[in-house]
């Protein structure tokens, strides 16, 4: 882990704890694909086992609380987390940029991206889903196999496998692949959960307001 992060604990508490959490991880993903989703198999909430699983390592070990990210404080004071915020922004934003003018320059057609807003989407992307997906794809994803994978490992795996998840979704895109790989980098480096989801929040913020615009010109033009 990160300089100053909490020391993975040892002995069978441990292992099972990664065991679970890497279970717990498997089943979102599986639970994803609407066609062929696990859910048709087993009709539980994924929700329920992530919170089951959750429970589950704490009662193990307590310790695993801050191997999980379950603190408020991150390691660098939340200002340095705002500016960084800013910069990962500018960054996907650029990307985007140069992939939009690429693409108009060799003559694809790019589809403007529409959904009408309600406060249900709203809640549902700025809330639901940085809680959900950071409790999953960083916390519980990193903890398993930070151990074993170190910390580049753990941030090509969580963003890999962030990326698919939308792939699954249907919602790919290059800024989830690289929000994925930040987001990783985030959670190691901060050593809390909550400056992955307050970036992933602020980002899903955006992207809302992406749809919103997009709904409003269609609608108006």
């Amino acid at each position: 882990m990160a300089d100053g992060a909490v020391k993975p604990a040892s002995g069978w508490p441990f292992f099972a704890s990664r065991c679970i959490a890497l279970l717990v991880v498997i089943f979102h993903v599986a639970a994803i694909p609407a066609e062929y989703s696990l859910r048709n198999l087993i009709p539980i909430d994924p929700t329920i086992v992530v919170l089951a699983g959750l429970v589950a390592i704490l009662c193990l070990d307590n310790h695993n609380s801050e191997l999980l990210g379950f603190r408020l404080q991150p390691a660098q004071g939340w200002g340095f987390w705002f500016r960084m915020g800013i910069y990962f922004g500018a960054a996907i934003g650029l990307l985007i940029a140069v992939l939009l003018i690429l693409a108009c320059l060799i003559g694809l057609t790019v589809p403007i991206e529409a959904r009408a807003p309600s406060v249900r989407a709203l809640l549902s992307m700025c809330l639901n889903a940085p809680v959900e997906e950071e409790l999953v794809y960083r916390a519980l994803l990193i903890f398993a196999i930070a151990p074993t994978g170190g910390d580049l490992g753990s941030i090509l795996i969580s963003g890999i496998v962030f990326a698919a998840i939308h792939v699954l979704g249907g919602n790919p895109g290059p800024d989830n692949q690289i929000a994925g790989f930040m987001l990783a980098w985030a959670f190691i480096k901060s050593r809390t959960i909550l400056v992955p989801m307050a970036l992933h929040s602020a980002g899903n913020l955006i992207a809302f307001a992406n749809f919103t615009a997009g709904w409003w010109y269609l609608h108006t033009a």
